[in-house]
């Protein structure tokens, strides 16, 4: 590579990473819209159990912890006074007022992001000494005289006494999660401690204490599963379950006594409240009110594109004048299918000129991954292989009238839009492929394809044309595969400056003038005498 290449090279990477740093550091943009998969809308409705005069209520409040971020809630009041108080434990709801209509609930509605727990498969911990941080997770003041006198009896009984907390832990997980048994009845903590029966609810918090017992940091979380809403559930309706986060190395590791899982990785769990050892109350139904909730998994699209319009609009950089999201809907649309098609002239410059797959033209592999993504693979596919028996027929029907070039391509287009009717009312009244969608793609590309498809039939034979084809094929299928990846598209579409790399790729694969990988396959006799 000389001089002028490098350079110019260097300013067509240097050029998206400078613009990318920009984004991300200085105008606190988003590297990709929020993925909607891992959103979820809650929506939490509170009802006085009668009608009384004055009453007040709480609930807790998604909070942005590790694995949760809280993109916008809102209240619904009616009337009465509503508080908000944070912690670090989690936020905490408080309404107030007079004259509350069992007819009109109170409560909010929220829209967060749900992550797994990062960490899983704790390491050994030997430390001694607590944390300043974690005094709290250790603390017994929250507990009753009763149940410390009995979970010292089970401690002591236990014995997990290791120098390595994560030993200790696991002993004392084992001995809760087996020796008591699971019941679905509402059970107090010290009625667990007796009987050695419990819900998820009294299984935690004995957890919790046995744990405290031996100066290991552990919480128990009060939150929603979101688990049985991805299995389908029929209302979205869920309760409060409840389980445990233990403090292992400085990391918080997910554990459940009541699903038998210690550290491991942990999915769909919204936590709402981290000390429930404090608010005993989460565990029991009020005798004053009863709530509703209910969650819903966002599934219109991928990436919710409208959120991150709002926020290139809300930025105070220049950005916000000069972003594709800032176009209207449709031109939005068409950007998205247009800015991929780089993305497949890096695969055919790969295949043509270090591979040397040979194909139908330059951009005819592009176009065809195109036609497949935009209609249906299995359709375009058939459609295609259709459209090269009627024109491989059509070439020597057409031969006999000795017709010029324009009539005998107009005739080619009649003919395949003729096929492409019949083929979608056959789809439509059988319903031979789902979700079909019928562009200008296969119109076009199928008649000028059709053409040089039999040229090169007469000009160089059955075997070499049959060879183009299978790589032309070959490579819009690999182009069409890269299509498929959506984060691949949302993030050129979000940062089109990234299209200056492809440009700096496509550059060095014009510098290559060496031999291809099939050369070197049908030249390998001349090679092996020259050596």
């Amino acid at each position: 590579m000389d001089r002028k290449t490098l350079i110019f090279f260097s300013i067509l990477v240097l050029i998206p990473i400078f613009s990318l740093f920009y984004k991300l550091k200085i105008a606190n943009l988003s590297l990709l819209p929020m993925p909607i998969e891992d959103t979820w809308n809650l929506q939490v409705f509170l009802y006085p159990k009668e009608n009384i005069a004055f009453t007040e209520a709480n609930f807790p409040i998604p909070k942005n912890f590790g694995q949760v971020k809280v993109h916008k809630w809102e209240t619904q009041d009616q009337d009465m006074n509503f508080n908000f108080v944070k912690t670090k434990f989690g936020n905490m709801g408080y309404w107030e007022g007079e004259d509350w209509d069992v007819g009109h609930p109170i409560g909010y509605s929220a829209k967060v992001q749900v992550s797994p727990y990062s960490h899983n498969d704790p390491d050994s911990d030997t430390s001694k000494k607590v944390s300043e941080k974690q005094i709290d997770y250790i603390s017994l003041k929250f507990y009753q005289p009763k149940e410390l006198a009995e979970g010292k009896k089970i401690l002591a009984s236990i014995h997990p006494y290791d120098k390595d907390k994560l030993n200790a832990a696991k002993q004392i997980f084992y001995f809760v999660s087996e020796e008591v048994l699971n019941t679905s009845k509402e059970m107090r903590l010290v009625d667990t401690l007796l009987v050695r029966q419990g819900n998820a609810y009294s299984k935690s918090l004995m957890f919790s204490l046995l744990c405290r017992l031996r100066e290991i940091p552990v919480r128990t979380v009060a939150g929603f599963d979101l688990q049985k809403v991805s299995e389908k559930s029929k209302d979205n309706k869920v309760r409060f379950t409840f389980w445990n986060e233990i403090s292992l190395n400085g990391r918080w590791y997910h554990v459940s006594t009541s699903k038998e899982i210690f550290g491991n990785r942990a999915e769909n769990l919204l936590p709402l409240w981290k000390r429930v050892e404090e608010k005993r109350d989460l565990g029991f139904e009020s005798s004053t009110l009863r709530y509703s909730a209910y969650i819903t998994q966002a599934s219109v699209n991928r990436y919710n594109y409208k959120e991150y319009s709002e926020e290139v609009r809300e930025t105070n950089s220049f950005l916000k004048y000069y972003s594709l999201y800032t176009l209207p809907l449709p031109l939005q649309n068409l950007f998205r299918v247009v800015i991929l098609l780089p993305i497949g002239a890096i695969v055919l410059g790969i295949a043509r000129n270090l591979i040397g797959i040979p194909t139908f033209g330059i951009f005819t592999p592009i176009l065809l991954s195109m036609f497949f993504w935009e209609t249906n693979l299995w359709f375009g596919i058939l459609f295609f292989l259709s459209m090269i028996l009627i024109g491989f027929f059509e070439r020597y029907a057409l031969d006999k009238f000795y017709l010029l070039a324009v009539p005998r391509l107009s005739i080619l287009l009649t003919i395949t839009v003729l096929s492409l009717i019949l083929f979608s009312i056959w789809n439509e009244n059988f319903s031979l492929f789902n979700n079909l969608t019928i562009t200008l793609f296969p119109i076009v590309i199928t008649t000028i394809f059709i053409e040089r498809f039999s040229i090169m039939l007469i000009e160089e034979g059955v075997k070499n044309t049959l060879i183009t084809l299978a790589g032309t094929f070959f490579i819009a299928l690999v182009t069409y595969t890269l299509f498929l990846f959506s984060s691949l598209q949302v993030l050129f579409f979000t940062h089109p400056e990234l299209l200056l790399i492809v440009i700096a790729i496509q550059l060095l694969l014009g510098q290559y003038k060496g031999y291809r990988l099939t050369e070197l396959f049908r030249f390998r006799e001349i090679f092996s005498k020259l050596q």
